[in-house]
């Protein structure tokens, strides 16, 4: 960091795509802001699969804040053209392969579907893109840098480092993770966590895995390729996903990601064996799942963690605000955690805008957003819940998958809504005043979030419960499966 100074409007904690996003927005306002991170870039992470949904904040954000580099990210096309040789892939569809243990993988048990011109991204180059994205608007950013203690009052917001030295702001963003000091320091993590969802992952990247279709028995040639999107192998108590960065021909890139996620109360951590040894022993045990990965090579080590969710009692306080990501995780499942932290971003920087406008930082301004953030975290658990109760039985899989697939769809057109368009009319050619309300308000909120309560007949709701009763033994897996549909054909 080549200023001197130690006085800034917004301290970001964590360099990574959400830190990076907000503060490439705020320095594109005149907002001076600081990014601290214990890391540096590039550096691998997950999260890599997009959906429709984010691929569309992405360019609302692009829209909203006047940043043309944010819709650069949002289709498939559009990284191709202005982001060459990042090592993204391409997703044309979700691919759902359900297998039972001790069996061939049968043709009747897949599930696909379209999803446009979507992506895999290269985290590690999006990341390290954005964040430089940010440095050009003028964010400053110090990394390999430890933060020691922070201290906040009711004027304002100290950092102190491990070197000693010690930067001061107007409000404080932690944009971190699991080992949110801030969230530790305050003493905001739920013991036991508050989520429904229990699994643990075994994940790291690979070349040599082999083309899905290669490996299937009795492929059709009609169907779209399985290669050409995210590939999900399921299995009852848990789930694998394949994602590839060289799956079209402008692809440089040879990786694959590959993550294997398991319901630790059915397959607990065992403490014997290296992550490599477990992902081998496990899938072993699913014929049709070996071959794709017999020339398959970690091109990186193994991760292997224990159960996955974490959860805070609040996300919002004086002077602060914690991202997703270092407020708690559900699961990789449906890609959910990259478009919640787009969905708080969103409004957050306005907000953030509007407080420094005004000089009012107070924690009223940011409550509703903070609540937001909490509701969608339980939404998501309890769609990550039912869906790994619903890969006991592939027909209630199949039923639930399309519970979904409808939301999502409906979450999207929500997300297009001719309103809230009209919101986000910024051109790219420059800043310009504009009332900051308009992005802050409740019905903005409302615009913004996923869940579809009040649309058709409350099917997903509805949906919930019906999977729920399989895991209290209350309902075959069968029995449930029809019930979803029949809600489904209802639905208006």
């Amino acid at each position: 960091m080549e200023n001197s100074t130690k006085q800034f409007d917004v301290i970001i904690l964590g360099s990574g795509i959400s830190g990076s996003t907000l503060a490439t927005i705020l320095a594109k306002h005149q907002v001076r802001v600081l990014i601290i991170d214990k890391g540096t870039h590039p550096r691998f992470a997950i999260g890599e699969a997009l959906t429709s949904h984010t691929e569309k904040l992405f360019s609302l954000l692009s829209h909203q804040y006047g940043i043309p580099e944010f819709d650069h990210l949002s289709s498939f096309h559009k990284i191709n053209k202005h982001l060459k040789n990042c090592g993204c892939g391409y997703k044309r569809s979700f691919g759902f392969l359900y297998h039972q243990e001790g069996k061939e993988q049968l043709p009747q048990e897949r599930i696909q579907w379209g999803t446009g011109h979507d992506s895999h991204l290269f985290r590690q180059e999006i990341d390290h893109y954005l964040l430089k994205t940010a440095n050009n608007y003028g964010a400053k950013f110090l990394c390999e840098t430890t933060v020691s203690d922070i201290k906040i009052d009711a004027s304002k917001v100290e950092v102190k480092l491990e070197s000693g030295e010690q930067f001061t702001a107007d409000y404080l963003v932690d944009a971190s993770g699991y080992n949110s000091i801030l969230a530790e320091k305050l003493n905001l993590r739920e013991k036991p966590t508050r989520f429904k969802t229990h699994s643990r992952s075994i994940f790291t990247h690979m070349i040599g895995v082999k083309n899905t279709d290669d490996c299937l028995k009795e492929t059709n040639a009609n169907i779209m390729p399985f290669y050409q999107g995210t590939v999900h192998h399921i299995f009852d108590g848990g789930w694998m996903w394949v994602i590839p960065f060289n799956n079209h021909e402008n692809s440089s890139n040879p990786i694959c990601s590959v993550g294997l996620n398991l319901d630790p109360r059915r397959f607990p951590k065992n403490n014997n064996l290296s992550p490599d040894q477990e992902f081998k022993h496990f899938i072993s045990l699913f014929p049709s799942i070996p071959l794709q990965f017999e020339n398959a090579k970690p091109v990186r080590n193994w991760v292997a963690t224990d159960r996955l969710q974490y959860s805070s009692s609040s996300c919002v306080g004086e002077r602060f605000y914690i991202l997703p990501h270092a407020t708690g995780a559900i699961d990789a499942i449906f890609s959910v955690g990259v478009a919640q932290t787009f969905i708080t971003i969103s409004p957050l920087a306005a907000l953030i805008l509007k407080a420094i406008a005004n000089k009012d930082f107070t924690t009223k301004n940011f409550a509703s957003l903070g609540r937001l953030q909490q509701d969608i975290f339980d939404y998501n658990d309890k769609i990550a819940n039912c869906t790994y109760i619903s890969f006991r039985n592939f027909n209630l899989m199949n039923a639930w998958l399309r519970v979904w697939l409808l939301q999502h769809m409906m979450s999207v057109a929500k997300l297009s809504s001719t309103r809230l368009l009209g919101l986000a009319l910024e051109t790219h050619k420059g800043y310009k005043d504009r009332d900051w309300s308009r992005f802050t308000n409740i019905d903005y909120l409302k615009d913004i979030d996923p869940r579809t309560e009040g649309w058709g007949n409350s099917y997903v709701q509805k949906a919930i419960l019906e999977v729920e009763k399989v895991e209290q033994n209350l309902l075959s897996a069968d029995e449930a499966a029809i019930n979803i549909i029949s809600l489904l054909n209802s639905t208006s």
